[in-house]
């Protein structure tokens, strides 16, 4: 009943946060450039239970409703965005810090789901030399430093703790660089080649357009050397002001619009994002095979051109099925190496 309860309050909530959105982007655009929005919106919901069938009537919609969010946060933004200094020397980095694999798990590692766990353990076995810390509720002080009234915000409900990753990862990498990766990831190769780059995401061209990212990047997956912290100390700035100024969402995906806004305002910082390779192709096609026998060929043809998966701990998977071991059953039990 509780869990029922707490559904329905997620969801009155989330609908009272995108009418106010709506009506927030409409003052500042127009009424139809609101009502494109809100419906594809919708659209990113649907996609989302029909196995994300993007048809040209519903990938018009998105990227108007991209272009929409831009221009509501040029409007609200522009004047800081404007007097911004990119340039603006960066504090030295800790050298203890340097080079790490950042995760997150607020309750922490041993209270995580047994996915969550299985994706950490494949990270640590591919990380080479690299220590990988998972940050938590309680060591989270120790690694960034990010402003008490953000944790005033999170605890008045204004901002969420998924909100709150994303500023962290901003904040970890404009502090130390290294690599963040969502808990949900499961690692089958060397993350060495990642480390080396000047900085580095998941990149899969022609991808969906349900982000304004289109598949150029993704911020589940984000990293970069010493040297390169400035372009990340750029985005959290932008992400702490956004957050200063606003007691509202505009859009669940805030940090990937700020990524572009930055690219556009800051040449350096899209010649960094321009630079990173495609990689990890076949990053989303794992999940949908956990409930299914593990079939090793299929493993092999998965993981000959990806490395990293992305994953759900918000569904249950058996570890048998019809009698035989899962994917996910593979995965938590160590086969899938």
């Amino acid at each position: 009943m509780a869990n029922g309860h707490n559904s329905i309050k997620r969801i009155v909530h989330r609908s009272c946060e995108e009418i106010g959105a709506t009506f927030r982007i409409a003052r500042a655009t127009s009424w139809p450039e609101a009502i494109n929005t809100f419906r594809a919106k919708l659209d990113i919901q649907v996609m989302s239970r029909n196995g994300y069938k993007e048809p040209p009537a519903v990938r018009g919609r998105l990227l108007r409703k991209h272009e929409t969010v831009l221009k509501y946060l040029e409007n609200r933004f522009g004047d800081f965005f404007e007097s911004y200094d990119y340039d603006a020397p960066l504090p030295p980095s800790d050298p203890a810090l340097e080079g790490k694999i950042w995760m997150c798990w607020w309750q922490g590692e041993e209270n995580a789901p047994e996915i969550v766990r299985a994706c950490i353990d494949s990270v640590r076995r591919n990380a080479g030399g690299h220590e990988v810390i998972v940050i938590t509720e309680e060591n989270l002080s120790d690694y960034a430093h990010i402003p008490d009234w953000v944790f005033d915000k999170v605890r008045a409900g204004v901002m969420s703790r998924t909100h709150l990753s994303d500023l962290l990862r901003l904040s970890l990498l404009a502090e130390h660089g290294g690599l963040w990766l969502d808990a949900t990831f499961f690692c089958t190769g060397s993350l060495d080649e990642y480390m080396d780059l000047p900085i580095w995401s998941i990149k899969r061209p022609d991808y969906l357009h349900a982000s304004v990212a289109c598949g150029m990047f993704a911020n589940y997956s984000l990293g970069c050397d010493s040297s390169n912290r400035r372009v990340f100390a750029t985005l959290r700035d932008f992400y702490l002001e956004y957050w200063a100024q606003s007691n509202e969402l505009v859009d669940y995906l805030l940090t990937d619009y700020l990524i572009v806004l930055a690219q556009r305002r800051d040449p350096s910082i899209a010649a960094a994002f321009t630079s990173i390779g495609s990689n990890n192709p076949r990053c989303d096609d794992l999940i949908s095979l956990l409930d299914e026998p593990f079939d090793r060929h299929v493993w092999d043809g998965l993981t000959s051109d990806t490395r990293l998966f992305k994953l759900s701990w918000k569904q249950d998977y058996p570890s048998q099925s019809n009698g035989i071991e899962s994917f996910y059953g593979a995965l938590v039990c160590g086969d899938c190496r």
